[in-house]
């Protein structure tokens, strides 16, 4: 459910009141970074009244199939789940509460996953969880931040923000999750000869940023003097080649001092990357093969989405026609409202493959009850 954010003791309000209506969940909470100066006094009013929640903050949401850019989501998850979380830093990754051994998950279907997007090392966290669980539990996530990307904490429980911070929310509900970006390869395969977590320092032997911008003139010369970011990247982003399901997505944001391509997430070193290229059209025409995707199954108890900021970008006033085409076939359904995030990077694994963490794409999440 979507509620305002008028103050810290309102919401702490309507959190409490329907607490007792939802069985005492645990409470994901997505709030509106315009809110985040206010968050820290929400929590301090939930943890006096002993109540479970976790969540993050986000350049906007989606409520009742339209984004809303203040007030909260508040989605209650099932009392029994579970709450780990993880300090990422250069020298590896802490975990403040660890996750359930193999052994102990027993009943856990589906994993929830927040992470604060600047964050180092996102790409090894999402490795562990991949060998710690395999291809057992569904996963889906965002990347959690603010819509200018300034350096705060992001992510938080009860017990206050946790800097540089993850979480994994483990549920018993069963998932499915379905990925699609609508971007197209359109030059390479390169080789990211040299990197450095989401630094690409050399592309196919050759200075990153350089390499990169003259690819992009070839096919676009009125692009050349324009700035990487928000000019360049949102139409000729990078992507890591992956065979037998959607590429994966890296958001360009600038070129260093050192001439190196800095872009919004990890990229391993002698990965095969290509340029993309998309349009609003084809953006859109993903989330119609994504609605395909999902069929029409019953039971379905809630349906997450998580969006990319810088797609949602792009779009611009095509945004809602990518929505409605999401929240549309949902309702031939089920009647329960499309609820989400815009993202600042997406995370995704159906059982069928390695936990991803994605950039301008789109990510579908259906529970079911029972």
């Amino acid at each position: 459910m979507h509620l305002p954010f008028t103050s810290a003791t309102q919401v702490h309000a309507d959190l409490h009141a329907a607490s007792a209506d939802a069985g005492h969940p645990l409470w994901l909470l997505c709030i509106a970074d315009c809110h985040g100066e206010s968050v820290a006094e929400l929590l301090e009013l939930l943890r006096a009244r002993n109540m479970r929640v976790c969540g993050g903050l986000f350049p906007g949401l989606i409520a009742n199939g339209a984004r809303i850019d203040s007030g909260l989501l508040a989605i209650p998850l099932p009392p029994e789940s579970r709450v780990a979380c993880v300090e990422l830093r250069d020298s590896g990754l802490t975990w403040l509460q660890p996750p359930p051994e193999p052994s102990e998950e027993a009943g856990t279907a589906c994993s929830l996953m927040l992470v604060d997007c600047l964050a180092p090392g996102i790409s090894g966290l999402l490795e562990e969880i991949y060998d710690r669980y395999g291809n057992r539990l569904h996963h889906v996530g965002a990347g959690t931040g603010y819509h200018d990307l300034r350096r705060a904490p992001s992510v938080f429980t009860e017990a206050g923000f946790i800097p540089h911070g993850g979480l994994l929310v483990m549920t018993p509900r069963r998932a499915t999750v379905h990925v699609r970006h609508g971007w197209s390869r359109v030059r390479g395969p390169f080789i990211a000869t040299r990197t450095r977590g989401n630094v690409i320092q050399e592309l196919n032997w050759e200075p990153a940023g350089a390499f990169y911008r003259a690819q992009v003139a070839e096919l676009a010369p009125e692009l050349a003097a324009l700035p990487v970011f928000p000019d360049i990247g949102a139409i000729y982003p990078l992507c890591i080649g992956k065979e037998g399901s959607e590429d994966v997505m890296r958001d360009p944001m600038e070129i260093n001092e050192a001439g190196e391509l800095v872009v919004l997430s990890d990229v391993p070193e002698n990965a095969v990357m290509y340029l993309a290229h998309g349009n609003r059209e084809s953006l859109v025409e993903s989330a119609r093969l994504l609605a395909r995707e999902c069929g029409e199954p019953d039971n379905v108890a809630a349906c997450f989405i998580a969006n990319c900021f810088s797609r949602a970008l792009m779009l611009g006033d095509d945004f809602p026609r990518e929505l409605a085409t999401v929240s549309e076939a949902l309702a031939r359904f089920s009647p329960v409202p499309a609820e989400g995030v815009l993202a600042l990077g997406e995370i995704a694994a159906n059982g069928g493959g390695s936990v991803d963490f994605y950039n301008k794409t789109l990510v579908v999440a259906l529970s079911y009850g029972g």
